[in-house]
């Protein structure tokens, strides 16, 4: 009996633990899976997140209510790092590399998430794979299957809303 009880035991805390080490990312967009999920915030090419988003709204977005955001990084294979940001109010799809973490001037993280690769997500996206993809095209399918990795294991933000373009000193 005792025996059972512990059997149990180990079995429920395996079942707890798992959600908290987390599935392998599905392939969604990419040619290949990624490695592994990435906390962006946990490098420094991404460390300016926050910035990012908000010179995002400035230089695309409305800058008079919320955006809302959803990003999430991956590890590629060969190692290449990319933080992926869906723009809900835009519904836009950004893929971000950051900078580059290997230059050695201040210039390395300016790579700026507003002049990265977007894809819109109610033009860029296709039914199936048939047919040759445009650069930013992607399958309906991939995308939303990279939207509910996101949402499930990605981090929110909200941008508010920002001052006039005339007033606003930060652009």
């Amino acid at each position: 009996m005792e025996m059972k009880r512990w059997l149990l035991f180990a079995v429920s805390c395996a079942l707890h633990a798992a959600p908290a080490m987390g599935a392998p990312p599905p392939k969604m967009i990419y040619a290949r899976p990624p490695l592994a999920r990435i906390e962006p915030l946990d490098y420094p090419q991404f460390g300016l997140i926050d910035a990012e988003l908000r010179n995002t709204v400035r230089r695309h977005g409305d800058r008079s209510v919320p955006n809302t955001f959803c990003a999430v990084g991956y590890r590629l294979d060969g190692g290449t790092l990319e933080t992926v940001l869906i723009w809900d109010d835009a519904q836009w799809l950004i893929r971000w590399w950051g900078g580059d973490e290997l230059a050695t001037s201040e210039e390395r993280y300016a790579v700026s998430a507003s002049f990265s690769a977007v894809t819109d997500l109610r033009a860029d996206v296709v039914e199936d794979a048939r047919f040759p993809l445009g650069t930013r095209t992607v399958v309906r399918a991939d995308a939303q299957a990279l939207i509910a990795d996101c949402r499930q294991n990605g981090r929110q933000y909200t941008v508010p809303p920002l001052p006039a373009k005339g007033e606003d000193d930060d652009f």
